[in-house]
């Protein structure tokens, strides 16, 4: 079969889900075994539900909830009124069950189901990495939802599995990262190979992700008990982790519809493959404008017609109309080959920067400033190759990056807290187009700490969690009570 991605297939009922805000009834409760026929061929060989998990998580985060980047106001859903009313807050069905069941049945089951399979042949690496997985889905879970099933979450034997606090969720998580990485046998051959769509088997990088995860996890945990992060960071960002561009975990997609970009499929049927739906905004553009960033240009596309010369424009969060002469989100983005990526290096570098300027990891700022200075560089290298891979422009030029870097600060130069404020600035912009990253830095950091509410927005405070799925409220008496969309999550700090 020559479809690379013979599981990835097209799910026109989300595309329709996510342009008219309704959503397919095909949710299944959690605990609930969605597995009933080829029980043998997987026993053999459980890597088979590697790429199933992978290519569905993959699949909503580019897709369901690529909504999380309009809430970071990267840009604004104004194309048409069906996406700027989840700019204003009013959640989607698409995110609530969808995404739920994705994470739960879709990933977490098979992967539950990939460990204890493994386990039962003996191959610990194998099992190794499905537990990462697992840690991963877990991850993305309790950001969305905060207080989940965890701790009863994959027990067949408990239907109506209770949820379990975010912090708990949190340290679980950090706990199964380690628990996975301390059991790889790097001398045994057996192991998730030509199902592995991220590493093809090297389980290396499998180390590196695992442990990129964890200090990802822990720089939410940290702000809210540095007694328990600290040490745990400090010994993570001395284990290997994402810390190169040829490091950088991603998902790729190719050239053809049936292995194509999801978020591509979604402008090529209702848009002809043009940016018509999402637009520049205004504070995301104020942003860039006020330190003179060159990756303003990469980041939007003038309208036809509009020449090079003229300014960006954009639109308020939540505008309910598109206009001819904004700038549009732009095709950089929108192409079947666009990749997923799931860590960056350029994020790992801001992270261990912020990190020393918290005191969170030894350091100093002079430290601090060169970890800040690389993740810039490895940013606009980043978007760079982007560009190049798809023949479109130079893209930042070594002149305009010298320019951008000689009129930038140095930390060591700053009070403590600009300094902070600076390394949140670039670690704000270099989540772009990451929809999950995006939200959370924003969440996590309160930069920008003066957004905008959206025009029209239906909560007095910004979003700071899904509401769970109707489907599992219904099915499970123990789902936690849903709180107020802006309630503040356990991670949240209020600095």
């Amino acid at each position: 079969m020559n479809n690379k991605y013979s599981n990835l297939l097209t799910r026109v009922c989300l595309l329709v889900a996510l342009a008219f805000s309704y959503s397919c009834d095909s949710i299944l409760d959690i605990n609930k075994d969605p597995f009933a026929a080829g029980d043998d061929q997987i026993a053999e060989q459980p890597g088979l539900l590697m790429t199933t998990i992978m290519t569905n998580i993959s699949s909503d985060k580019v897709m369901e909830t690529n909504l999380f980047n309009r809430w970071a106001q990267h840009y604004v859903g104004a194309g048409a009124n069906v996406f700027s009313s989840a700019d204003n807050f009013s959640v989607p069905s698409f995110p609530q069950t969808n995404t739920w069941a994705t994470y739960y049945v879709n990933s977490l089951k098979n992967a539950s189901r990939g460990e204890v399979l493994a386990n039962e042949i003996g191959e610990v690496n194998t099992a190794s990495q499905f537990r990462i997985m697992q840690a991963f889905a877990f991850y993305h879970l309790t950001l969305m939802f905060e207080d989940v099933p965890f701790t009863e979450a994959l027990n067949t034997d408990i239907l109506f599995p209770n949820g379990d606090t975010q912090e708990n969720i949190l340290k679980g998580i950090v706990e199964m990262l380690d628990e996975a990485v301390d059991n790889f046998d790097l001398g045994d051959p057996a192991k998730v190979g030509g199902e592995d769509l991220l590493f093809q088997g090297d389980l290396n990088k499998w180390i590196k992700f695992a442990n990129s995860i964890k200090i990802k996890t822990l720089m939410l945990i940290a702000a809210k008990d540095e007694e328990y992060a600290k040490p745990k960071l400090e010994t993570a960002f001395r284990q290997e982790h994402v810390e190169d561009l040829a490091d950088e975990v991603v998902m790729n997609y190719y050239d053809d519809l049936n292995n194509a970009n999801q978020f591509y499929k979604l402008h090529f049927q209702f848009a002809g493959g043009q940016s018509l739906f999402f637009y520049a905004s205004t504070p995301f553009i104020d942003l860039l404008r006020g330190t003179n960033d060159p990756r303003l240009d990469i980041f939007y596309d003038r309208p036809d017609g509009v020449v090079d010369a003229v300014p960006h424009t954009g639109l308020a969060p939540g505008s309910s109309s598109a206009f001819t002469s904004t700038s549009v989100l732009s095709l950089n983005f929108i192409t079947a080959t666009s990749p997923d990526y799931w860590i960056t290096a350029a994020e790992l570098k801001f992270m261990r920067a912020e990190a020393i300027l918290r005191g969170w990891v030894p350091g100093t700022t002079a430290d601090a400033n060169d970890y800040y200075r690389e993740g810039i560089i490895f940013n606009i290298v980043h978007l760079n190759s982007l560009l190049a891979v798809q023949d479109n422009g130079s893209g930042v030029t070594q002149f305009e990056y010298d320019t951008y870097n000689g009129a930038l600060p140095d930390l060591q130069t700053l009070a403590p807290s600009n300094a902070l404020e600076a390394v949140h600035h670039q670690g704000y912009i270099e989540t772009f187009q990451r929809g999950m990253d995006a939200w959370t830095y924003v969440r996590r950091t309160n930069y920008p700490n003066n957004r905008p509410l959206p025009v029209d927005a239906v909560l007095s405070d910004h979003i700071a969690r899904l509401p769970y799925s109707p489907n599992e409220v219904s099915a499970n008496p123990n789902i936690p009570e849903q709180k107020p969309l802006d309630t503040p999550m356990w991670f949240m700090t209020s600095n």
